[in-house]
């Protein structure tokens, strides 16, 4: 073998070499973003039903903050009235007779 032979086969090893480390060390990044993009698009959907369900609770209590609101659950939670009102209890109806027949030891 000839010495330009070695040569050029020790600089194709080296290429080789520099070639298989650049594609190993360039690969972590590029599997990375890739992973990173799809967990970007999952956390964006996650994001915007976190913020609708934060904005349904800006709305309860911008309503909670409201005199009528207040009125409101107080009449409905509470059963309180106002000092000019009265209250009434309704009370079901009672439960209906039971048909018993005229046997022992029910008899008349």
């Amino acid at each position: 073998m000839s010495a330009s032979f070695v040569k050029r086969l020790v600089l194709l090893g080296v290429m080789a070499a520099a070639s298989a480390t650049v594609l190993v060390v360039g690969m972590v990044p590029v599997r990375d973003w890739l992973d990173q993009r799809s967990t970007t698009g999952e956390l964006l959907a996650e994001l915007a039903e976190v913020e609708a369900v934060n904005a349904a609770y800006r709305d309860r209590i911008d309503a909670l903050n409201t005199d009528e609101e207040i009125e409101r659950r107080a009449r409905a939670e509470y059963n309180l009235v106002r000092p000019d009102e009265e209250a009434y209890a309704v009370l079901p109806p009672p439960p209906a007779d039971r048909g018993i027949t005229g046997v022992w030891p029910f008899a008349d």
